[in-house]
């Protein structure tokens, strides 16, 4: 074994990492066969016999299957005797997956039907069948089977078997999971990654780096192709019906792009003309009472309806699509397509900031951090959610901050004492120019997350502008007006926008929309009891845990001591994704001396950007309230900052607490990205469980043994 040993220390390093990959799947294959598919070589066929029970010997057998209906979805068989070790039922019915639950007795409880299991179904697709393990003591003679979901429409039974024969199948997607895990943890330890620092100068890095980005990339295809069975990427133009369809699902911005085609800024709706005659048409509990038809969720002014929503995802998507396939985007392809460009724009950010604020960085640490920002920003829960046109915005705004962060940074960067050659006044001249458009398509995506971006940019930007060593004509010429030129006709276009719309410049029209309450009775007001709920609905709320796949959940439960109605929906709080407590090194990073001033960035830049979280969170939720979309406005700004102090602080240094430090933050970034990608299947819409039912289940296989 020694000699083995030096031998695989003499080979050339990509030989070795060839043999560690091999040595992965090897050990992925032993565990998948070994472990999880143990019961294989325990099935014992001459203690626990085969035995198909009889369904045409009960009530309801319609000749080929036994049906399950609606407002009785139970049957029990009974007067059994055989042990049992397992029950295998092939089912058909809708679409859709349906969970239950098996009850058993036995000769230990003779007369009280008990729980033994639990499954998921869904009887119309290619997963129609499942198999639950039962351990019954000494032989069964009661097999219940309960659908605990209620299913719309009948499901039909066509055979349950006790104790069939398991075949010897492997999982595919777990194999693969756990090679890919242990070839990136055996590659790790034996070339020792997590001693090296990233040298943004060498080959070998940059590519690491481009891999997780790929990854990244490769996630959100994979997102987009689970959230419909059909993958549809475009839909016709709207027909009238479509357009004017009272259903709340309706996507804004295929009825805004429909406006803009026929030469108007009012959406092309009906309108009940009984609206105008309420005493307060923003009151629903008014609109329901009098039984007015309205279109929900959109601005009601002036006898007309528009559309509060940011335009940018129409002018970065719709109108891209429109213009070349005359069809429309569906939202999932809307959502791919945007959180394509925010992912990108994110590890943009992620380098921008490194340049900036941390010359010295740990390379695991950044790797594992480039794929824990996009999921402790719930980056992929809203790609995840973009069926529900809400999200979209919230995707887009999290793209153009990213692109805000990073251009700003470079732009920062950019500014040198020395004139220096043209090439480089040119570039400095387009980083501040891009710097201002990105912060116009960030006011046309979630006009309150600007906040953010003039937080982060504030001390920077006032460094410029104070700084001695530059001239007038850099400071002014190559920087302030570059970036002003373009932030002012934006600002401008946006103004005229709103004031033609609702008569002022600053409305954006979320105080005249038709939802739960009247918006325009939300106001802002300083008090700690709201500051302190605040804090633990945004930042403290936990999840839901779940025993199984998968494993979270949103929490939906409601709080009344606000002392007036507050929107609440699902939600749940930014430290729930561990990277985010990155934030707290903020303490010990004010306490630092820095020997050069321009350190001193360091502090002020996390510090401003907290201000500005807090005072965005409690905007928010005064004038919001409380759902995760509210949340995800402060995420990507948190997890960012979050993860650079992280990167800046915490190295694998020769002391043993530097090293235990070092651990808790790897592991940090690692949960942060298990539940990151746990939340694609376990939010508002649930797209994947709705829409293709079978790929969530054979992903929730992965986790069942």
């Amino acid at each position: 074994m020694k000699k083995v040993l030096q031998q695989f220390r003499r080979a050339p390093r990509g030989a070795q990492a060839l043999i560690l990959v091999l040595a992965a799947v090897a050990l992925a294959l032993i565990l998948e066969i070994g472990v999880f598919h143990f019961s294989f070589f325990t099935q014992n066929p001459d203690r626990y016999p085969q035995t198909e029970i009889d369904l045409s010997s009960i009530a309801g057998w319609n000749g080929e299957a036994l049906p399950l209906l609606p407002d009785s979805p139970t049957v029990s068989f009974d007067n059994l005797s055989v042990p049992a070790r397992s029950v295998t039922i092939r089912t058909a019915g809708p679409s859709g997956v349906l969970s239950g639950n098996i009850g058993i007795c036995d000769e230990a409880s003779a007369y009280k039907t008990v729980g033994a299991g639990s499954f998921q179904v869904n009887p119309g697709g290619t997963e129609n069948t499942f198999t639950v393990r039962l351990e019954s003591r000494g032989c069964l003679s009661r097999l219940r089977v309960t659908f605990t979901d209620e299913p719309a429409e009948p499901v039909f039974l066509l055979s349950v078997t006790l104790n069939e024969r398991q075949p010897l199948s492997v999982n595919g997607l777990r194999l693969l999971l756990m090679a890919f895990l242990f070839s990136a943890l055996f590659l790790i330890v034996h070339f020792r990654i997590y001693r090296r620092e990233y040298q943004p100068g060498r080959l070998r890095c940059r590519l690491m780096s481009l891999s997780v980005l790929l990854l990244c990339l490769l996630t959100c295809g994979a997102v987009f192709y689970a959230q419909d069975s059909s993958h549809a990427l475009l839909r016709p133009y709207p027909s009238l019906e479509e357009i004017r369809s009272p259903e709340m699902v309706v996507d804004a911005y295929m009825q805004q792009l429909d406006a803009f085609e026929k030469g108007q800024i009012a959406l092309d709706l009906d309108v009940n003309p009984a609206l105008a005659s309420l005493d307060n048409p923003y009151d629903t509990g008014e609109r329901d009472k009098k039984e007015v038809s309205y279109h929900w969720d959109r601005a009601y002014y002036n006898g007309k309806y528009y559309s509060y929503f940011g335009l940018a995802p129409l002018f970065m998507v719709y109108y891209p699509v429109y213009w070349l396939t005359g069809m429309l985007p569906t939202t999932a392809f809307a959502g791919f397509l945007l959180s394509v460009f925010a992912v990108v724009m994110i590890f943009a950010a992620v380098h921008a900031l490194i340049r900036l604020f941390t010359p010295r960085a740990n390379l695991l640490l950044l790797l594992l951090g480039e794929m824990a920002v996009p999921c402790g920003s719930f980056l992929y829960l809203m790609q995840a959610s973009s069926s529900s046109f809400y999200y979209l915005p919230l995707i887009a705004a999290a793209g153009w901050l990213a692109a805000f962060t990073a251009l700003a940074s470079w732009g920062f960067l950019a500014c040198r004492p020395a004139a220096g050659p043209v090439s480089h006044i040119r570039r400095r001249i387009l980083l501040f120019f891009l710097c201002g458009v990105s912060l116009v398509m960030l006011v046309l995506s979630r006009p309150n997350m600007a906040l953010l971006a003039a937080a982060f940019a504030a001390p920077l930007f006032l460094r410029i502008l104070t700084e001695r060593n530059l001239s007038w004509r850099q400071r002014l010429l190559e920087a302030a007006c570059p970036f002003l030129v373009p932030v002012l006709v934006g600002a401008a276009a946006i103004m005229y926008y709103n004031y033609i719309r609702f008569g002022s410049v600053f409305e954006f029209g979320t105080a005249y929309q038709l939802t739960e309450s009247d918006i325009r009775f939300n106001s802002l007001g300083f008090s700690l009891r709201h500051f302190g709920s605040m804090l633990y609905h945004y930042f403290a709320e936990s999840f839901v845990q779940l025993k199984s796949f998968p494993f979270l959940r949103f929490t939906a439960e409601k709080s009344m001591d606000f002392g007036n109605y507050l929107y609440q929906e699902y939600s749940a709080g930014l430290f729930q994704m561990p990277l985010n407590f990155g934030l707290f090194l903020l303490i010990p990073l004010l306490g630092t001396r820095f020997r050069e001033k321009k350190d001193s960035r360091k502090k002020l830049v996390p510090a401003c950007l907290l201000v500005g979280i807090l005072i965005l969170g409690y905007l928010n939720f005064m004038l919001g309230g409380i759902h995760i979309r509210y949340v995800c406005d402060l995420g990507l700004a948190l997890s960012l900052c979050s993860f650079i102090m992280a990167l800046d602080l915490i190295h694998f240094d020769g002391t043993r607490s530097a090293r235990f430090l070092y651990v808790i933050v790897l592991c940090a970034f690692l949960v942060t990205v298990l539940r990151g990608l746990f939340l694609i299947f376990s939010n508002e819409t649930n797209d994947i469980l709705l829409n293709n039912p079978d790929f969530y289940l054979k992903i929730r296989q992965i986790f069942c043994w």
